[in-house]
């Protein structure tokens, strides 16, 4: 669904939200810590942590429908995906460099920006036994960076 290069830029310094709606259609959303894309795009895997995620958590389990928004803080390009069959998986420890690396890559955008260090690592701390995987198929992109193209499907 998503070509090499979403693909790349995903998986870079960008700021990740997931988002997804219960039975209530009410959204929730969670911060992403990272994530993985497969080769041909036909998975994304988006790692939230569980302790902030517990309404996400469930509003996935319930409708398997899901929202990522990837943006660029240097740029504001922004990129949102869409699946319809979104599920949990437990987190893969072999994750953890992913993780890591997007923090480093989150904090050369935004310490430029003005943003402290110290501060985004408090935001983005974690410990390994909270984290968990949402993974899901893209069946729709969009790009939403500001302008006359947001809300338009990707080519």
């Amino acid at each position: 669904m998503i070509d090499s290069q979403t693909a790349a830029f995903i998986q870079t310094g960008v700021s990740i939200s997931v988002a997804a709606c219960g039975a209530d259609r009410l959204p929730s959303m969670s911060r992403g810590m990272g994530c993985r894309a497969s080769d041909n795009g036909n998975e994304v895997r988006v790692f939230v942590k569980r302790s902030q995620a517990a309404e996400l958590i469930e509003n996935i389990r319930y409708s398997a429908r899901v929202a990522s928004v990837f943006s660029l803080p240097s740029t504001n390009r922004t990129i949102q995906l869409k699946g319809s069959d979104a599920r949990m998986e437990a987190f893969d420890a072999a994750d953890l460099a992913v993780i890591e690396e997007h923090i480093v890559l989150f904090l050369e955008q935004v310490v430029p920006l003005g943003i402290p260090e110290g501060v985004v690592r408090v935001i983005l701390a974690y410990t390994v036994d909270d984290l968990v995987t949402v993974v899901y198929t893209p069946s729709a992109a969009f790009s939403q960076t500001p302008g006359p193209k947001a809300g338009k499907p990707l080519d």
